[in-house]
């Protein structure tokens, strides 16, 4: 069975389902959006019981899957220091802690990084970056140093932001107690307010969107993201031991999705609206442009991601069988993988005329195309790199 490693190995020794397959959704969501970006970003519409559905500010929002693993890992990661926290289990040794993080997600990615450079050496007959851009690469700098060349898979941006949440969520774990943690998420969204606000109109009133895009996104530009879900794995931790969740509070849970789910689709759409397609970038009209949702959209969305998977984890009956059937879990299991390898294909395949197996649709045609590609090379990513890897992981606990 391919999940039983994934499930023997939680260092929280609590395993939940949805959780897995909301983190495979979130690849496929990421996915699409490279799909669609690179098939010309066509408008796509779909008719569903005679009603014209617009799925384009969902499909050109798929960059916010980011956001899910940001949210994701920040309850997944706190779960373990919520229950040491509770006296639900010994406490949490950080060297062990830096070795399981090291081990799940360096090898994959190094892995990748050989392969892309050999590719590119033997194809081209150069490198793809400047030879101290590769040597930033392997560091995980790749996306600090202002005037940095292209990265070799423009997914990579992510990972040292990741790294970075490593890095604080020891100290971050001291103020997940009652009294503080509401100075937690307040101190975080302030932070990360503050941040933005004051570089963009300071070192950014003349920068290129690519360079905001950089500075925005570092450390502390996202942390209350990562915040939001550690304060949602306190408060699920707190349910369990309390035993709210088995109480009739319980069925709370279903008007928490809810509001959750109307909050992450209206702000999706609400994003798109206010950046239309032929947007002119005026100062205060687009979102790289200094529009308010520059400043406070990913704090907004990060605490809807938040509450649904703190509802997720309660536990929906329906919503979890969607999440939580084994095609969505094997989605989940192979995610990282997804995510690291479907950008390179799409851009190959993107780049090439292929034949139309779907006329006059180029979205549905380039995904058909890179679908089967994206499967199998992420299929042997996780069963040849990750998988092994795991098992070492796993093997000293």
């Amino acid at each position: 069975d391919i999940f039983s490693l994934e499930k023997h190995g939680t260092s929280a020794h609590l395993y939940l389902d949805s959780l897995t397959g909301l983190r495979g959704f979130a690849a496929i969501w990421v996915a699409l959006w490279h799909t669609w970006k690179f098939s010309g970003r066509p408008t796509y519409e779909l008719m569903l019981w005679g009603y014209n559905v617009d799925l384009t500010p969902f499909i050109r929002t798929g960059w916010a899957g980011v956001d899910v693993f940001f949210v994701l890992s920040g309850f997944v990661l706190g779960l373990p220091y919520c229950q040491a926290l509770l006296g639900n289990r010994p406490p949490i040794r950080t060297g062990e802690f830096f070795r399981r993080r090291v081990l799940r997600v360096l090898p994959a990615y190094y892995v990748q990084l050989i392969i892309l450079l050999l590719l590119w050496v033997i194809l081209a007959g150069r490198l793809p970056v400047p030879a101290a851009d590769v040597l930033a690469h392997v560091f995980m700098l790749h996306n600090i140093f202002p005037g940095q060349g292209e990265m070799i898979n423009g997914v990579y941006w992510t990972l040292p932001i990741e790294f970075d949440f490593y890095l604080v969520l020891p100290l971050l774990a001291l103020l997940l107690a009652p009294k503080k943690w509401p100075w937690l998420l307040v101190g975080s969204l302030l932070l990360v307010l503050v941040y933005r606000y004051g570089m963009f109109h300071g070192y950014l009133q003349d920068a290129t969107t690519p360079e905001k895009v950089r500075v925005l996104n570092q450390l502390p530009g996202r942390l209350e993201q990562f915040v939001s879900g550690m304060l949602a794995a306190y408060v699920y931790s707190l349910a369990r031991q309390s035993g709210v969740a088995d109480s009739g509070v319980y069925r709370w849970r279903n008007m928490l999705f809810s509001l959750s789910f109307i909050g992450i689709i209206g702000l999706s759409y609400f994003i798109h609206n206010i950046q239309p397609m032929n947007a002119q970038n005026l100062p205060g009209e687009t979102f790289w442009a200094g529009h308010w949702t520059l400043f406070s959209w990913h704090s907004l969305f990060g605490m809807a991601l938040a509450l649904m998977i703190l509802s997720l984890a309660l536990g929906i009956r329906g919503v979890n069988w969607l999440l939580a059937n084994r095609g969505m879990l094997y989605l989940g299991v192979i995610s990282y993988s997804i995510y690291l390898w479907h950008l390179p294909i799409v851009k190959l395949l993107g780049s090439m005329s292929l034949p139309g197996l779907v006329p006059d649709a180029p979205f549905l045609n380039l995904l058909l195309w890179v679908l089967v590609p994206v499967m199998v090379i992420s299929s042997l990513s996780y069963f040849a790199v990750e998988r092994p890897f795991l098992k070492l992981r796993h093997r000293s606990r």
